[in-house]
This record gives structure tokens, C-alpha cells and sequence, in this order.
């Protein structure tokens, strides 16, 4: 009973070292965690090699534009034939075999005019499909790079912490909540991926 009364009396005492001990050792590791913040929206809005990516994008969504307009002008063609064509047939004086003609005519811009609408249906519906592929394929890419770059650097200039702070997390909240004396490393980093690029 005695041990118990005397490490009540003592635990108090430790109680109040071991704090102060703890807050001076916090206090000592703090000063020495060199933190940095990064920006990756800004990183992809000014790094040459991922606007290259986006202008190689574009450039093939333009190229299949170009080739959809030329089909759409034959659709419009053969949508002016039609009616045209239906236009005669209302005609109450056309002889037996010139309607026949019509008829067939008409048939076989129909069946032209739903080919090439279903042709330009599957042509949409594979180009989404390989521009969503070619874009996931290319941000993958360019963030890989901008993780990588940002890694050596952070490496290099002894940063035990670097936290991305575009805000836009799957969750679209920053995963920086509060950082003290945090040195932002966007432009530098930025620096280094298109001095990369550019070699």
C-alpha cells in the first residue's frame, strides 16, 4: 500500500518532466521537418510537355472532325435526294415505270443515307472511346512525371514533406490542413520538368 501511495505522489512530478521533455523534443524535430507545398494544377497548366500532349489531342480530334464534316455533307446530300425524290412521287402524272424508278431510287438512298448515319455513329462512339483512352493514357503519364520530378527535388533539397494543394483529391479537399512555414516548390519543380522536356 505504501508503493502506492508514493507512486501517486511521484507520478504528478514525472508527469510534469515528461511533458516539458516531450514538448522540447516536438519542438526540436519540428525545427527540423522541412516541409513544402506543390501545386499540381498548376504544374500540368504550364508544363510544355503536357500542353504538347493536349495540342497532339487536339489535333487528332480536328483531323476527325474535318473527316466527319465531309461524311455530314453527304448525309445533308442525300437527305436533299430524298425529299426530292418524294417530291416527285407526289406527282399524280408520272407514268407506271418512271414511279418505279423513283421508288427504287428513293429505296436506295435510304438504304445509303442509314449506312452512313450508322457509319458516323460508330465512328463517334470509337473516337470517344479512343479519345477518353489517349487522355487517361497521357494525364497518367504527365502525372507520373510531375510526381517523379517532384520526388528528386524534394529528395535533393532535403524536403521530408511535400503536400499537394490543388484541392482537387478525389474528395476535392486539399490534403494540406495547415503547414507551418511551408515553402511552396510549384515554380521550381515546374522549372525542372520543362528544362527535362526541352533536353
Amino acid at each position: 500500500m505504501s508503493h502506492t501511495l508514493m507512486s501517486n505522489k511521484i507520478a504528478p512530478a514525472h508527469i510534469h518532466i515528461l511533458i516539458v521533455l516531450l514538448l522540447s523534443i516536438s519542438q526540436v524535430v519540428a525545427n527540423e521537418v522541412k516541409v513544402a507545398t506543390v501545386n499540381i494544377d498548376k504544374l500540368l497548366l504550364h508544363y510544355r510537355a503536357a500542353d504538347k500532349e493536349l495540342s497532339y489531342l487536339k489535333s487528332g480530334r480536328d483531323r476527325y472532325l474535318r473527316d466527319r464534316n465531309t461524311r455530314q455533307k453527304k448525309i445533308n446530300s442525300l437527305a436533299l435526294d430524298i425529299k426530292e425524290v418524294y417530291a416527285k412521287l407526289k406527282s399524280k402524272a408520272i407514268p407506271r415505270s418512271e414511279r418505279d424508278q423513283l421508288i427504287d431510287q428513293r429505296e436506295n438512298l435510304i438504304k445509303q443515307y442509314k449506312a452512313l448515319a450508322n457509319e458516323i455513329k460508330q465512328a463517334d462512339d470509337a473516337q470517344v472511346t479512343t479519345t477518353k483512352q489517349k487522355i487517361t493514357s497521357a494525364t497518367r503519364r504527365i502525372l507520373d512525371q510531375c510526381k517523379l520530378t517532384t520526388d528528386e527535388y524534394a529528395k535533393s533539397h532535403g524536403y521530408q514533406w511535400v503536400i499537394e494543394t490543388s484541392g482537387t483529391t478525389s474528395s476535392q479537399v486539399s490534403p494540406l490542413i495547415y503547414a507551418r512555414h511551408a515553402i511552396d516548390i510549384t515554380d521550381e519543380v515546374l522549372a525542372v520538368l520543362n528544362e527535362v522536356k526541352s533536353q
